[in-house]
Parts: structure tokens; C-alpha cells; sequence
């Protein structure tokens, strides 16, 4: 449905009932519309037709608009997409270019639970907030097994380890733009107790909130990880050249005594030493023999040299298995609520694109004073 048709949600709202109306449009009219149907600030607007924001958020009389920065890709990039959110005591009403993952799970979970459906314009923004983080740890814990994978290339010397690590340091530094302030927006929201911010959404703020630190202290470190892996691939490079000259060094040293012995006996002169004797020449190679391995026991014992029984084996892999331990998928709601009999918990469903250009929820159910809430 269109913006432009919500005359048929008056009712819905001065009963009280919440409503998510999630809208997936960037057309001005329709969002300037939508501004003035619902009272929201035109500054407020006027941002969402801006340029892209970074996270923040703008408290008004009635209504907090605030922007928050989902993740999403551009091709083979990884890249965020700004979501605005307009939260009022019983309206949610969510803006973005394109379908968002994070959007796209949630109203699927409010679809099917009555208690979701039964939660406030704050509190689904709340579980909002920290889906979208959760979205971000999967790439935290992807990011952290691409860099252990890239270390043992690195002591290998690969040279697809540098495309790789400015990829990752790409990659890191879009996420961690987005995620710092988004990290302070959370902070600041979860501490105001107002009327479109209540105890219940705090709490659920403070959960997204953890996440979201969580990440920026994860991606804190890969930074640095990245740098060493970069100085690993140099130092092992360095290495192989060194190992490379040292080879051709020793090779040189040993041919040299040998070349030296058959320049000499390759003079055309007469009355050199058994020139004449039949078995010289065999003389002549074990002596050439015995120099060659001689200089080989020299340089072993000097270290020029290392066999193939003295090399060092490689470390045990101590705590990495758990490092690399696949996720485990995660349940967003962790307080199952009751109801008619039954325990509802939201999981997780693969999201289906939508056409429309904005979509509402179903009417809350209304709470009886005692008991859990009533299913529609």
C-alpha cells in the first residue's frame, strides 16, 4: 500500500493499538506525506532525503527519530544501509532505500507471536537495535576466522595475503565508522527515561547495546591483527629471499674448490702431478668428492645448512579449534512468554522480498490486567 493511504489506521492508533509501519521508499512526496500525516519533524525528513546520515537521534515533543545503520552489500563489498525510525508512544515507523535483513526478520517474528505483536513502538525498536548488532557479530566472528586462516598464509608467504588484508582493513573500517557512533546512540537512548522511551525498552537497549560493544571491542583488535599479519607475510618473505641467497652462497662455496681443481688439471700443460697415471682421474673425483662433503658438514655445523630431520616442527594449535568453532544460530527473544497454554519463542525465518512500498502491523492485542497477553 501507499503512504497515502492510511486515513483506515486513525482508529487503530486512538485505540491505543500499536503499529509498525515499515516503509521502503526514498520518493520525497510520499515520505513528505508521510511526515505531515503523522506530525514528524520536517528537519527530521529533510534528513532521510539527505545525504546519508550517521547514526544519531533527535528527540522531539512527541515522537525520538533516530537513525541506525544496518548491514548490507554493494556487489562483492561489504557496505550498511541507514535505517530511520520514528518511535511514539503506539507508533514504529521504519525508513530505508532497500530491504534490510535485520527489518526483514523481526516483522516476520511479529507476524507470528502474539507477544511481539503485543510489545511497544519502543520496545520493538529495542529488539530492533539488537538484531541489527547481532547481524554485526556474524561478520566480527567471520572477520576473525578470515584473519586466522590469512596468518598461516602469511608464515607461508603467500602473496595473496596482501589483496587479502586490504580487503579485510576495507571492509573493517566500514563497519567500524557506523558502528562507533552507533554504539554512543544506544548508550544515550538506553539512559533517558521519557515517554517514548520506557524501563522496558532501556533494558532491551541495554542488551543491543552489549552486542554492539562487543563488536566495536572485537573490531578494536583486528586492526592491529591485520598489521601483524601484514608484518608475518614481510618478515616470512624477507625470510625466503634470505634463504634464497643464502642457497646460492653455499652452492657457489662448494663448486668453488671444485672449480679450482679442474681449472687446474684442465691446463694444457705437460708433467702435471698423475697426469700420466691410468687412475688418476678417478683420484682426482674422490678428491673433489670428499672436498664437496666436507664443506657440506662445515656449513651444517654452521648453520648454513639444515637438514631435513633438524627442522623444527610446527607449534600445537593450543585454543584455535575453539577459535574456529562454527556460530551457533542465536534466538533473538529470550523471555518466552505464555500464552494460551503454550510457550512462544521468535526464531529465526529466511525473509522473502516485498513489492509494496510500506507495510503495517496487525492491531496489538489488548493485555488483560492479570495473565499474559491474549493471543489475536
Amino acid at each position: 500500500m501507499s503512504v497515502h493511504d492510511l486515513e483506515h489506521l486513525d482508529e487503530m492508533l486512538e485505540a491505543g493499538q500499536l503499529m509498525w509501519l515499515d516503509v521502503v521508499s526514498t520518493d520525497a512526496d510520499e515520505l513528505d506525506a508521510l511526515g505531515a500525516r503523522f506530525g514528524f519533524d520536517p528537519g527530521a525528513i529533510e534528513d532521510i532525503l539527505d545525504v546519508e546520515q550517521l547514526p544519531k537521534f533527535e528527540a522531539y515533543d512527541d515522537h525520538v527519530f533516530v537513525v541506525i545503520h544496518g548491514l548490507t552489500t554493494v556487489g562483492e563489498r561489504l557496505d550498511t544501509r541507514e535505517v530511520d525510525c520514528f518511535i511514539s508512544q503506539n507508533l514504529f515507523v521504519t525508513v530505508h532505500a532497500d530491504p534490510v535483513v535485520g527489518i526483514d526478520w523481526l516483522w516476520d517474528a511479529v507476524q507470528r507471536h502474539d507477544h511481539l505483536a503485543g510489545e511497544s513502538a519502543d520496545e520493538l525498536f529495542g529488539q530492533l537495535a539488537e538484531v541489527v548488532g547481532r547481524r554485526y557479530i556474524e561478520i566480527a566472528n567471520e572477520l576473525e576466522s578470515r584473519i586466522d586462516r590469512l596468518a598461516e598464509a602469511a608464515l607461508d608467504a603467500d602473496s595473496s595475503v596482501l589483496h587479502e588484508v586490504q580487503i579485510l582493513r576495507r571492509e573493517e573500517a566500514t563497519v567500524r565508522k557506523m558502528l562507533r557512533p552507533q554504539l554512543l546512540v544506544i548508550r544515550d537512548l538506553r539512559k533517558r527515561n521519557t515517554t517514548e522511551i520506557g524501563a522496558e525498552a532501556a533494558a532491551l537497549l541495554g542488551d543491543a547495546y552489549d552486542v554492539h560493544r562487543q563488536v566495536v571491542e572485537s573490531l578494536s583488535s583486528t586492526r592491529g591483527i591485520l598489521s601483524d599479519t601484514l608484518d608475518t607475510y614481510r618478515g616470512a618473505s624477507a625470510d625466503q629471499q634470505a634463504r634464497a641467497t643464502t642457497l646460492l652462497a653455499v652452492y657457489s662455496a662448494l663448486l668453488l674448490p671444485l672449480t679450482l681443481i679442474t681449472g687446474w688439471y684442465g691446463m694444457n700443460v705437460r708433467g702435471l702431478p698423475a697426469a700420466e697415471r691410468p687412475h688418476s682421474w678417478w683420484i682426482v673425483t674422490l678428491v673433489m668428492v670428499a672436498i664437496a662433503l666436507v664443506s657440506v658438514i662445515v656449513f651444517v655445523q654452521i648453520g648454513l645448512i639444515r637438514l631435513p630431520g633438524a627442522r623444527r616442527g610446527r607449534v600445537a594449535a593450543g585454543l584455535a579449534t575453539a577459535a574456529k568453532a562454527p556460530v551457533k544460530p542465536f534466538t533473538m527473544l529470550r523471555r518466552p512468554v505464555t500464552s494460551g497454554g503454550k510457550t512462544l519463542v521468535a526464531g529465526a525465518r529466511k525473509a522473502t522480498g516485498r513489492s509494496t512500498s510500506s507495510r503495517a502491523t496487525p492491531p496489538r492485542a489488548k493485555r488483560p490486567d492479570n495473565g499474559p497477553p491474549a493471543a489475536t
